[in-house]
Formats: C-alpha cells, sequence, structure tokens
C-alpha cells in the first residue's frame, strides 16, 4: 500500500525529463520513503543540513515535492517544507493535534498502490453487471471490532451495519474469507472513511468492476482534471446513509449500472502503479524497451511463436504481421508474445543479451499514474502565483 513512493522514484530515474543541471529544472524531487527513517530524512532536509545538500529548498521550496504514500506524518516542526509540493493519498488527518497539510492550490492527491497480484486476482472474479447478484457491500474493520475506529469516530461504518445488515440484496459487516468473490458480484462498493479519510478500497474497486460509492466528506479524489469521476462512482454525505442511500442504489437501472461500470474500468488504468514505464526510441514508433538482457515470461503474456531474428527492425515486422504486441530479441532469433496489457511490463527473468520490446501507441502509454500526476505537477508549477521569494534586498 506504501510502495507508491518507491515506483515514483523508479519512474523517474527511467524518464527522459531529468537533469542534473539544477538551475534548468523547473521541478526538484525529494525520495522520502514511508516508514521509520522517514521523518528524521525530512528533519535533516528541512534543518541543519539544508543549506548545504538541499540548497535550492530555501531558494524555491514550492519547486520541491515529495511523496507521502500513507496517513501524514505528525511534522510540526518541518516548516521549511510547507510550501513543497504533496504527492499524498492523504486529504485530511482525522488524529488530533497533527496539522492539515493538504492544500488543494499545490499538493497533489495521487493513488494508494496495489500489488500486481492483488489486482490480478480481483481481476479474475470481476463478473459482468448482468451476473452480479448483490446491490451493495462493505466488508472491513469497524467501531464494533477494532478500537482504532472508536478512536477516530468512523461512525459511518457503524451507520453501514445499522442500515444494511440482514438485507438479502446486501452484503455488509466485518472481514470475511471470500471478500473478493462477494466484491466481483456486488453492483456497488461502500468506500466510508476509516481512521482517516482515503482508504484503499477506493483503488480496489476499478479492479473489482464495483462502481465505488465514497462515503468520506473531507475526501478529494485524484487526477480529478483527468478523469470524470461523476461518470463511474457515486459520492454520497456521511451523515445521510441509511434508507435514502439504499433507494438510489435501488432506482438506478442496471443498463445504467453497466455502463458506469465500463466507465470505471475504462479509467482503471490511471490507478495501477504497474503500468506507464518505458521510453519511446523514435517519436513516430510505437515500439518501447522495456528491459535489457532479461526476456518476458509468464502467463499474462502467453508465447504465440517465433519471428525474424535478423534485425531488431525484422523481429518487430514479424510481430506486427501476427497477432503479436511484444517480443524477446536476440541476434538470430526473435520470441513473439500476445501481453494481457502492452502498457504493462511483463514478468521477466534474466537472459544475457536479450532485449524485451513491448507494442505500445501513446494513448495506451499515458493512461497511468505516472502520466496523470506529471501532468497534474506541470499545471501546478505553470499556474503558481508569483513570488519574489522568501528573501530581498
Amino acid at each position: 500500500m506504501m510502495a507508491a513512493a518507491s515506483h515514483i522514484h523508479t519512474y523517474l530515474e527511467q524518464s527522459s525529463c531529468v537533469t542534473q543541471d539544477p538551475e534548468s529544472a523547473n521541478l526538484f524531487f525529494l525520495p522520502a520513503y514511508h516508514g521509520q527513517q522517514y521523518d528524521a530524512f525530512l528533519e535533516m532536509v528541512s534543518h541543519a543540513e539544508s543549506d548545504e545538500r538541499f540548497p535550492y529548498l530555501l531558494q524555491r521550496p514550492a519547486d520541491h515535492f515529495f511523496v507521502v504514500s500513507a496517513n501524514l506524518p505528525s511534522w510540526v516542526d518541518l516548516a521549511p517544507l510547507r510550501h513543497s509540493m504533496l504527492l499524498t493519498v492523504e486529504s485530511w488527518q482525522t488524529n488530533e493535534g497533527v496539522p492539515r497539510w493538504y492544500s488543494p492550490w499545490k499538493d497533489v492527491m495521487i493513488p494508494g498502490y496495489i500489488d500486481r497480484w492483488r489486482i490480478d486476482a480481483m481481476r479474475a472474479v470481476n463478473k459482468p453487471s448482468r451476473e452480479r447478484g448483490f446491490l451493495l457491500v462493505f466488508h472491513g474493520n469497524h467501531p464494533g471490532n477494532h478500537q482504532l475506529y472508536v478512536k477516530h469516530k468512523a461512525e459511518v461504518r457503524t451507520r453501514i451495519l445499522n442500515s444494511f445488515s440482514g438485507l438479502p440484496d446486501c452484503s455488509v459487516g466485518g472481514p470475511v474469507g471470500d471478500f473478493f468473490e462477494r466484491m466481483g458480484r456486488t453492483h456497488f462498493c461502500l468506500v466510508p472513511r476509516g481512521s482517516s479519510a482515503w482508504t484503499i478500497h477506493l483503488y480496489e474497486s476499478f479492479f473489482f468492476g464495483c462502481i465505488p460509492v465514497i462515503l468520506s466528506d473531507f475526501l478529494a479524489v485524484p487526477f480529478q482534471g483527468i478523469v470524470d469521476w461523476t461518470a463511474f462512482s457515486i459520492k454520497w454525505p456521511e451523515e445521510e446513509v441509511g434508507e435514502k442511500l439504499l433507494q438510489h442504489l435501488r432506482s438506478i437501472p442496471l443498463k445504467k449500472i453497466a455502463e458506469m461500470k465500463d466507465r470505471l474500468e475504462e479509467a482503471a488504468c490511471f490507478f495501477d502503479f504497474h503500468r506507464g514505464y518505458g521510453l519511446r526510441e523514435k517519436k513516430e514508433s510505437d515500439w518501447i524497451k522495456w528491459k535489457e538482457n532479461q526476456v518476458a515470461l509468464g502467463g499474462d503474456c502467453p508465447y504465440i511463436g517465433h519471428g525474424n531474428g535478423e534485425t531488431l527492425d525484422a523481429c518487430h515486422q514479424s510481430c506486427q504481421q501476427s497477432s503479436c504486441n511484444l517480443v524477446n530479441f536476440h541476434d538470430g532469433d526473435c520470441v513473439l508474445r500476445r501481453c494481457l496489457d502492452p502498457a504493462q511490463p511483463a514478468l521477466t527473468g534474466g537472459a544475457q543479451g536479450w532485449q524485451v520490446w513491448s507494442m505500445v501507441n501513446d494513448t495506451q502509454l499515458h493512461c497511468s499514474p505516472y502520466h496523470a500526476v506529471f501532468q497534474t505537477l506541470s499545471q501546478r508549477h505553470q499556474n503558481r502565483p508569483f513570488t519574489h521569494g522568501p528573501y530581498w534586498n
């Protein structure tokens, strides 16, 4: 769930937009990871050593950004970072005494990270709308079974249980062993706030094909300038969870539900951190090199045959003349594969002298959280109000 920070860092390391010249840089990335060392690193950055190791932090604080891939820590004393941009999953902190650092005018909301194997498992149980038997579902911790949700006053979860328990077309309660199957058989997934405003269940809904009903008043969803959330989700007031919500969901025709599900699944690529890597060698080409000294393996990219291995171009042409979208190339050999998702790097294994190439168009490549994050960051940078900086004389 917290791996978004390392994935964004890895993406930047492979990107063509990185420069080592600070004078030509528009933005500065602070690679801080969530964990025990997180606060210590940012304490160091923002205080004693910042002048020497991060000289531009004091001169251009608003041009620095870092990732908060879990709940906001209590950074009471980190004033030098107040004006830096956060890439954060959290838009509101419920903890008493913790500064609310999220600022819509400068910070960027990002989705929570989900492991690739979990995404595959969720999609495996994703049923068509006509085969879904439950209207709504919620299974998770709540004040009745976990003290944390008492502490953070997650009454909306109690309200869900009180309102929908025992109804034949509703499945609500604590954690259950067949959670994935229930999500994949339900039209609407209730997404209530928990210990804070956000929950990973929101992003799981994209892969279950379960239309999210967001029940978190202070949650700001990611990528609102890129993704039309109104086309595939519902945001409902926490205080109005009950009969009114139930009747509203029951009134939506199955045709409309199926359309919302289609829009949900079309947008899922923006919430999958395993998509969107790779650099295009030629602007006019759809081919992207994923790996050196490795080969693509695994059931997500089934083997379909061999092509012309005389040259890389000949291998690519062999692929384009078949139902292939990925090749493993070595001088003299060309292995053709057909990936379920060509914009997502296949599982690979080491193989000296081999290269992995995937055929991906710009639409497929740009439908990723990385493209959405950096498009939003660019807009923040371009539209920021003018400032003379912290000092002048």
